[in-house]
């Protein structure tokens, strides 16, 4: 079997893991949010099948239940299976079949190989849609096993472990549902959401009234912000507790979710002790019976270590800057040994997050190494390009973008530029740039990204729009950690003037000045 080289194995595996876990979180917490809303159990546990599916990148979802009087498990919901097998369609219950084994033990159960399985046979239901790789979470009742929730898969990628904690997150939902709905729809409930399915999660989560007051944080909330109790911070506004640096983005998702949207950011704040922290944090409504905002649930997830392993990666990009400007080196030699370095860095970065237990620390170091594939690219691009007049913007530019769009996403990047010259020691700024921008597009924006870079005498005017809904009124201003738009200011030589934001309906529109 022919290989793929590394860099494409490395890209091939961020952009499943980056994409993958990120839109896993947001499938969770939405799921979470919605299952809140209301008692039709057999609509709930149909819509778990499909955001499973979703989250899973796979066809076939389905949850399996105990059959009376049986040994077998009846596929009671499920989505990309036939209208009638979902009711019908029956599995072994016994520790031979992944399903009963899941259940009998209360552990979930992967495999990517089950043809090959020697632990299990392969249920016929499977063989009949020639599904190759499965994974099987219990999933609890109020007094007994309620079933299993699965995902199959007869085509594309292994599941992998992080696949587990989506699954299970999924399936603590549907048990906290079923507990909720068994108890009666008619009992009326003081607060519309489940503090044991908050409690479950390793994020820091509140709810928040519609005036952005703390009504509750989970324990693990807690732990992480070094509080000793709820009542040190219940009752008190949410927007107090960040610094001024962080304020002006939570007061803008605040916003937005009194407007009935959900907001997502990254932002600075340290722990009760002044301990230094960084958050992902995604906010988001929850609805009264009458459509009208009754509670706010944030979910922040930690990720400090990311922050710290991009701060570290700014410093060796100016470390290599440093070099190449004093080098007495022929310019492709340089340019050989920075490819090979920033190869070297990633590597490591994906060595440490494959040893790591921890599957948040994980995704951090991956993230990090996904900013030095776009280096290596920048490089490795440039190495090719170069003559000796220089570098043809507009080959190099198309090839870079036509990279970025393969390894980031599946959305078109239309590109127009002019044809001019540059030499090695600017084109790899200008591609630094350009990649930043439309990575951000691809990453938070939405539809075609649109991408113009025009000669202006002594600068480049580069513009970058897409589909999204805008820049907030902060924007430039550094969020999330902010490396980023640090990277954009200091290659384009202007500093701080270099970046402008055209506020146009219905689109997200950045201009960056580029010295040349």
């Amino acid at each position: 079997m022919q290989q793929l080289p590394p860099d494409e194995t490395i890209r091939a595996a961020l952009k499943k893991s980056h994409a993958r876990l990120h839109r896993q979180h947001e499938l969770v917490v939405e799921f979470g949010v919605m299952s809140l809303k209301g008692d039709d159990l057999d609509a709930l546990l149909t819509q778990a099948c499909t955001v499973v599916a979703e989250g899973m990148n796979t066809r076939f979802s389905k949850i399996l239940q105990p059959l009376a009087d049986s040994d077998d498990y009846v596929l009671s919901h499920g989505v990309g299976w036939d209208e009638s097998d979902i009711g019908h369609a029956t599995v072994g219950g016994d520790i031979a079949s992944p399903a009963g084994y899941a259940l009998s033990t209360y552990r979930p159960v992967l495999s990517n190989h089950l043809g090959l399985e020697e632990r299990f046979r392969t249920p016929d239901l499977l063989k009949k849609y020639g599904i190759e790789r499965a994974i099987n979470v219990p999933i609890r009742g109020p007094l007994a096993p309620f079933g299993v929730l699965e995902a199959d898969s007869s085509e594309g990628d292994d599941f992998i472990e992080s696949d587990l904690v989506f699954m299970e997150g999924i399936s603590n939902v549907i048990s906290l549902a079923v507990e909720r709905i068994a108890a009666g729809a008619e009992v009326p409930h003081p607060d519309p959401y489940s503090e044991s399915f908050l409690n479950a999660s390793p994020d820091c989560v509140k709810i928040l009234s519609p005036g952005g007051e703390i009504e509750f944080m989970n324990e693990k909330g807690l732990e992480l912000m070094h509080l000793a109790a709820l009542s040190d911070v219940k009752g008190q506004a949410w927007s107090r507790f960040w610094p001024d640096e962080s304020k002006p983005l939570v007061l803008d998702a605040l916003s937005k979710v009194a407007a009935g949207e959900a907001a997502r950011f990254e932002a600075y704040l340290p722990t009760a002790p002044d301990e230094p922290k960084w958050w992902d944090v995604t906010v988001a409504p929850i609805p009264g019976a009458d459509g009208q905002l009754q509670r706010i649930i944030a979910v922040s997830r930690d990720i400090t270590e990311r922050h710290q392993y991009e701060t570290q990666l700014l410093s060796l990009i100016e470390a290599h800057n440093s070099r190449q400007s004093a080098s007495d080196l022929y310019l492709e030699e340089i340019h050989h040994r920075v490819k090979n370095s920033l190869h070297l860095v990633n590597t490591l970065l994906l060595l440490q997050a494959n040893l790591t237990p921890d599957t948040q620390v994980k995704h951090q170091l991956e993230t990090a190494a996904g900013r030095v594939v776009t280096i290596a690219s920048v490089h490795e691009r440039l190495y090719h390009s170069t003559t000796d007049k220089g570098v043809k913007a507009a080959d190099y530019l198309s090839a870079l973008v036509g990279d970025l769009g393969k390894a980031l996403a599946d959305r078109d990047i239309v590109l127009q530029t002019d044809d001019f010259l540059l030499p090695p020691e600017r084109m790899a700024p200008l591609g630094l740039v350009l990649s930043e921008l439309v990575t951000n597009a691809l990453k938070y924006g939405k539809g075609t990204v649109e991408v113009s870079v025009k000669h202006a005498g002594d600068h480049a005017r580069l513009t970058v729009k897409d589909e999204g809904q805008g820049f907030p009124d902060t924007y430039p201003k550094p969020t999330g950690t902010g490396l980023g738009m640090r990277l954009v200011k200091s290659y384009s030589g202007y500093g701080s003037s270099a970046v402008s934001i055209e506020r146009v309906e219905g689109k997200s529109c950045i201009h960056v000045r580029f010295k040349l």
